[in-house]
């Protein structure tokens, strides 16, 4: 019996994944279709593209100052007499620029953008605001989601962008002003060194951006989905994050995959 039990679970939870990842899709289609319709929505637009940039960058600014740290006592430990150290550097900021900064504050502000847009919804919903406004003239989909999508779609890669500039001044500030491990010409050389445009757009722009509106969009449907009361809105919100981080190392590897 338990065996039984334990084979219906799984089935229960791969079925339950699969209607997820249906409904979603038609989510964003929905979105997309409402797109058109963004003027309309253009104050509810203008709230959440303030609530994503000016309540993350502290966190964004914190995030990527210890990443730019970490990566450069790494690399420097790591490190070899052979290996000329301008070519350590070059490594330390590719890393930093196309994986570990967008990946990192992603995740991080998975937990924080994610869970705040499927408690906030999430609220609506059981207290019957989204039904009340299901029976005006306003699109639920464009009111509530299609902001969130697009302001999560344009200022991720924003955030990043402050992310990587501070990730690498904080490079350079541990190995030429802390430990003296290089000198400034040596460091600016290594940055030069194979230096390609499309990795900071790829790292900096493509990347944020698509992570930043899966975000949005899988903590809009939790929202959309919640019921159960307050327990239901906590329920909503860890399914969110949870989601959010593994879409995310999903995406990462397939766009790494695709595009470089």
């Amino acid at each position: 019996m338990s065996n039984k039990n334990f084979f219906v679970q799984i089935g229960n939870t791969t079925i339950s994944f699969f209607t997820s990842v249906y409904e979603i899709t038609v989510l964003f289609l929905n979105t997309l279709k409402a797109l058109p319709h963004l003027w309309f929505y253009r104050r509810q637009l203008i709230e959440q593209l303030y609530n994503f940039s000016i309540s993350t960058l502290p966190i964004a600014a914190v995030i990527s100052i210890f990443v730019g740290f970490g990566s450069t006592v790494q690399g420097t430990y790591q490190s070899s007499d052979i290996v000329p150290r301008y070519f350590t550097i070059n490594v330390i900021f590719k890393s930093t620029i196309i994986e570990l900064s967008p990946i990192i504050l992603s995740l991080v502000l998975a937990g924080k953008i994610g869970a705040s847009v499927a408690a906030e919804i999430g609220s609506m919903r059981i207290t019957e605001q989204i039904d009340a406004l299901e029976t005006t003239p306003l699109d639920p989909v464009g009111f509530l989601v299609l902001p969130r999508v697009v302001a999560a779609f344009v200022m991720m890669p924003v955030i990043t962008l402050f992310s990587n500039f501070l990730a690498t001044f904080a490079a350079f500030f541990m190995s030429t002003i802390i430990t003296e491990w290089i000198s400034g010409l040596e460091f600016w050389n290594g940055l030069k060194m194979g230096f390609k445009t499309f990795e900071v757009i790829f790292g900096s722009l493509i990347k944020p951006a698509t992570f930043g509106m899966q975000i949005a969009l899988i903590g809009s449907f939790f929202g959309l989905k919640t019921s159960g009361g307050a327990r239901g809105v906590g329920k909503s919100a860890t399914s969110a994050v949870v989601l959010s981080a593994i879409v995310i190392v999903i995406l990462d590897y397939y766009l790494g995959e695709l595009m470089l």
